[in-house]
């Protein structure tokens, strides 16, 4: 059973996918700042960091570049044709009879040929290059991916520094409150000054608690700013969801079958697939060397020579026009297409060096996850309950405290116990939160919060 995620990012991917597809330089140059919300919701978060990443930016240039190449590979199959003249002075010693001393000549063709085969490599040249503009197209996919990550884990970070500080704060109310207490004890003489100082300091070190979890607050805002390229000077807030105990205890796939889910729509491992064809068509590329050539050629010439009849009658009477075709059969060329044949195979290879990389790399990534999901619900099923008898305690402690029946020590003993338990708790069930999103995240494709 997964957990039941809406639909945002499988649309996010599939708007990405048609930007990927119909896409211009302005793309690449301008982005996109507008619509900036007053709060952040995760879905506000991944829209735009989409729409403002470098890296996808980066991506739609290389695919630009792709489909440059994709066009080359198409021109290869147009003729070529071109225009030449040649301009010469002729100075004899002596001049002869028809023949001055000092001769102009000119000649003016007019030249094209196309080639009718060459081993089918224009064909092969094409069926890569469309091949490797779908990479680029795949590397743009990767790029959002890394961004959803990026952006999930930034997110929840946010949300578990804003309950670190609303605990802090909840923790220096109840140390002041104590303070209090102890102040009027004092004043009473119902307890010393000694006594008074030691829980004095908890109310200060419950302060500096609070100003460090501001802190890290604003640490993890300055990097979702960062993921999503906003001024040093922006307020961001976001619009934090409500995250219910099913989200820490919901069921995930099995791990193979989240690895044989991932494995089939992860871009890296899909681009790899891809090349394995990029390969094969460099290696008939390579054949193609001990292969005919076949090419047609045609012309129109005429010229002009200083000395005869008139330039319009030598440029009329001297047009002529040419046609043919040429074969060449390629016998012996010193083993380079035999090398360039051994040298492609050989890299071909990389293709299985490479999935056995990246299979071996998501199957750790997803053993981890389930590491880290079952230690974190490990750790919040046994930080519950020692958070119900840490808090009993320090209630207890606290009344007993107030009737003067124990000292400071056990006093600030259970205050601290009651915050490192509130605190584990609360890093376990964000814990358990990432590694259950980005497990669904792999085994789906889709997230949400």
């Amino acid at each position: 059973m997964l957990l039941a995620f809406s639909p945002f990012l499988a649309d996010a991917q599939s708007n990405a996918k048609e930007v990927f597809s119909d896409i211009s330089p302005a793309d690449v140059t301008a982005a996109k700042k507008e619509n900036m919300p007053d709060k952040w919701t995760f879905s506000d978060c991944m829209e735009y960091a989409i729409a403002n990443s470098t890296d996808v930016r980066r991506a739609l240039l290389s695919i630009l570049q792709a489909d440059e190449n994709v066009g080359s590979a198409k021109d290869a199959w147009l003729p070529t044709v071109g225009f030449s003249t040649n301009q010469n002075f002729t100075n004899y010693p002596v001049s002869t009879e028809g023949r001055t001393s000092n001769v102009y000549g000119s000649s003016y063709n007019v030249n094209a040929a196309w080639t009718v085969w060459e081993g089918n490599v224009r064909k092969y040249r094409l069926e890569s290059a469309k091949l490797q503009r779908r990479q680029q197209q795949l590397a743009g996919d990767d790029a959002v991916k890394e961004i959803t990550l990026g952006v999930l884990s930034a997110y929840l970070n946010i949300m578990y520094a804003q309950e670190t500080v609303s605990i802090a704060k909840q923790t220096l109310e109840v140390s002041t409150s104590q303070t209090n207490r102890a102040r009027r004890l004092m004043e009473s003489g119902r307890t010393s000054k000694v006594d008074y100082a030691q829980i004095e300091s908890q109310m200060a070190q419950d302060q500096y608690n609070l100003v460090q979890a501001e802190s890290n607050l604003s640490t993890a805002k300055m990097n979702m700013k960062k993921i999503l390229n906003l001024g040093l000077d922006y307020n961001f807030e976001i619009s934090e969801p409500t995250l219910a105990d099913s989200e820490i205890s919901a069921l995930l796939p099995s791990k193979q079958e989240t690895y044989n889910l991932a494995a089939a729509w992860l871009p890296g491992i899909k681009s790899n697939e891809i090349s394995k064809d990029v390969y094969a068509n460099d290696i008939k590329i390579a054949k193609a060397g001990n292969l005919p050539n076949i090419a047609l050629q045609g012309g129109v010439g005429t010229g002009y020579t200083s000395g005869g009849n008139s330039w319009g009658w030598q440029m009329g009477h001297g047009l002529n026009e040419n046609v043919g075709v040429s074969v060449s059969v390629p016998i012996y060329d010193g083993n380079s297409t035999r090398r360039a044949v051994a040298k492609a195979k050989l890299a071909a290879l990389d293709y299985d060096i490479t999935r056995e990389e990246l299979l071996n790399n998501l199957s750790q990534t997803i053993e981890n996850l389930y590491i880290d999901a079952d230690n974190a619900k490990a750790k919040y099923a046994s930080g519950t309950k020692q958070l119900e008898a840490t808090q009993m305690t320090a209630d207890l402690v606290n009344r007993q405290f107030e009737l003067g029946l124990v000292n400071p020590l056990e006093l600030l003993t259970a205050h601290n116990n009651l915050l490192n338990a509130r605190l584990e708790l609360l890093q376990s069930k964000f814990m358990a939160i990432l590694s259950n999103k980005t497990i669904s995240y792999y085994a789906t494709s889709n997230v949400n919060l």
